[in-house]
């Protein structure tokens, strides 16, 4: 397991500033490839170290080389939720600081290392680990803020049993109480988190899994993501393969996992 970890845990120890860190000085730090992307659509993304001579380790998010195109329609943008959502949470201490915004194609945030969950064995995250995660979204969702893609690879934990949230690419901002349209999506967006957190809950304390959870699992979090699933069905049907409605809404290791749930229920 990697264990090596900042010198402070706490996102409030990170000051977060949109000026701190000029493109010029961003462009002359000595940096490496954390992430090679698949598209010209995402972001590069390194692993640097900031300030100079520090020993703090910062992951930086960049799209000046990307085509303007893609940095006016949609880079930009992406990165500025990012900030947000990650600001609003700069006191939950799972959640990586904001470090800085060079320019509007750039976001510069505290590096975390750790174990990702979807490298443990089944059973090994303790009950401590899930109920801290349950209270981090919890807040979260009640500042009106969503990950949006949490994943086994996105949520870390170290030896130390330290939870971190990482790559909040996909992050949404809605404010508290939102009201219209944003409610709506705010609902929908928020419904995947929760489902994340049932999944993890059943590989790793299945006794712990409602039922509620479990049938949130099986018929699908939200409206939408329910429509797209039964789109999916009918596209699959009209392909000629024969997927099975009862199980429509969940992969196949999540229903092996409730089978096995209810197998030891039984």
């Amino acid at each position: 397991m990697n264990t090596a970890r900042q010198d402070e845990h706490p996102a409030s120890s990170i000051q977060h500033s949109e000026s701190s860190l000029s493109r010029s000085v961003l462009d002359s730090l000595p940096k490496t490839s954390l992430h090679t992307s698949r598209n010209l659509s995402k972001a590069e993304v390194w692993l640097a170290e900031w300030p100079p001579d520090s020993g703090r380790r910062v992951v930086i998010k960049d799209f000046a080389r990307r085509p303007l195109y893609v940095r006016i329609f949609g880079g930009r943008y992406a990165l500025l939720r990012e900030w947000n959502a990650m600001v609003a949470l700069d006191d939950l201490p799972p959640v990586p600081g904001a470090v800085a915004r060079p320019d509007a194609d750039a976001i510069v945030i505290e590096h975390r290392a750790g174990k990702p969950t979807r490298e443990f064995a089944r059973g090994e995250i303790s009950p401590a680990v899930l109920d801290e995660l349950e209270v981090v979204v919890a807040t979260m969702h009640s500042r009106g803020v969503t990950h949006g893609d949490m994943h086994g690879g996105n949520i870390l934990v170290d030896e130390q049993g330290t939870i971190s949230l990482i790559d909040w690419a996909t992050a949404s901002f809605f404010g508290e109480g939102p009201k219209g349209w944003k409610a709506v999506s705010f609902k929908q967006w928020r419904a995947l988190d929760e489902r994340s957190l049932i999944k993890l809950k059943l590989s790793h304390a299945p006794d712990r899994v409602t039922a509620r959870e479990r049938d949130i699992l099986l018929h699908g979090p939200s409206g939408l993501y329910r429509f797209v699933k039964r789109l999916r069905f009918l596209l699959a049907k009209l392909r000629g393969k024969k997927p099975s409605r009862e199980w429509m809404f969940v992969s196949a290791e999540v229903r092996r996992l409730l089978e096995e749930k209810k197998e030891s229920a039984e």
